[in-house]
């Protein structure tokens, strides 16, 4: 992990934030696979570690910013006019990829991902990385996957998968085992409609794996899902989903007087 090494080295945020995580986090197989996944997408890209690093601290500068604009407004940047900010594919790959090695919480849901028992046919929608398929990808038989923009890195490092760079409208019915939507909901308007699509593209006793994200306002999120999450629920109800598996994952910020979190769903047909 010679690219994890150098970020700890020039980045004293970045080493604060490893030394804060538990032993279990940073000893464990699942941290080294993504640290090495960092380092194969970073070289991919031709990105330094110095370039990464600029990357991370960037956004870090500008969700802070965006933070202490909510707790005084209690709206979302694109709500306060912030609807022009833009970042590269793989500026905000580096940003995801960091956020998974450095805070806990996005760690979380990448154990509570790799932790689920399932096979057959897995639907991803919404990509970033790739870090979810590369987590997942040895237990499906058949793997389609969704994003407006890929990588290239993607299309090299999954050959046998097929990576769609559009929108997924539902053109399978009952064809899925499995659907992931992580850290995606919060990116649309209206998350229920993709859901209803969800649901019919989802065999029978199929199950889909979703986050939700509370008070988070990054540049980019529309949707912001009430604390209690019974409307959320409520709509799962009307289009007959159950709740097989659900977990709150709370942000912890040392410096700022918020308190954002995302819930992890499994949710069956």
């Amino acid at each position: 992990m010679i690219f994890l090494r150098k970020l700890l080295e020039n980045s004293r945020l970045l080493s604060v934030l490893h030394d804060n995580l538990s032993d279990d986090i940073k000893t464990s197989k699942q941290y080294n696979s993504i640290a090495e996944y960092l380092e194969q997408y970073a070289f991919f890209n031709n990105i330094s570690a110095e370039t990464a690093i600029e990357f991370y601290t960037n956004y870090i500068t500008i969700y802070n910013k965006h933070c202490k604009q909510f707790i005084k407004s209690a709206k979302y940047p694109v709500q306060n006019g912030f609807n022009n900010i833009s970042i590269a594919r793989e500026e905000y790959d580096i940003v995801l990829l960091f956020s998974v090695l450095f805070t806990p919480h996005r760690f979380r849901i990448m154990q509570l991902l790799q932790s689920q028992e399932t096979k057959g046919r897995a639907l991803f929608i919404g990509l970033g990385p790739g870090l979810e398929i590369m987590l997942m990808k040895d237990k499906y038989s058949e793997i389609s996957a969704y994003d407006l923009s890929v990588n290239k890195f993607l299309f090299s490092q999954f050959p046998n998968i097929s990576l769609n760079t559009e929108l997924y409208v539902g053109q399978r019915k009952d064809y899925f085992d499995a659907i992931f939507l992580i850290e995606l909901l919060e990116h649309l308007e209206d998350p229920y409609s993709l859901l209803k699509i969800c649901n019919e593209s989802l065999k029978t006793g199929g199950r889909i794996f979703l986050t939700t994200a509370t008070d988070i306002p990054q540049f980019d999120h529309l949707y912001n899902f009430t604390k209690d999450h019974k409307n959320f629920e409520n709509e799962l109800k009307k289009m007959n989903f159950t709740i097989f598996y659900q977990e709150q994952i709370p942000h912890n910020y040392l410096t700022l007087d918020i308190k954002p979190y995302n819930h992890f769903y499994v949710i069956e047909k």
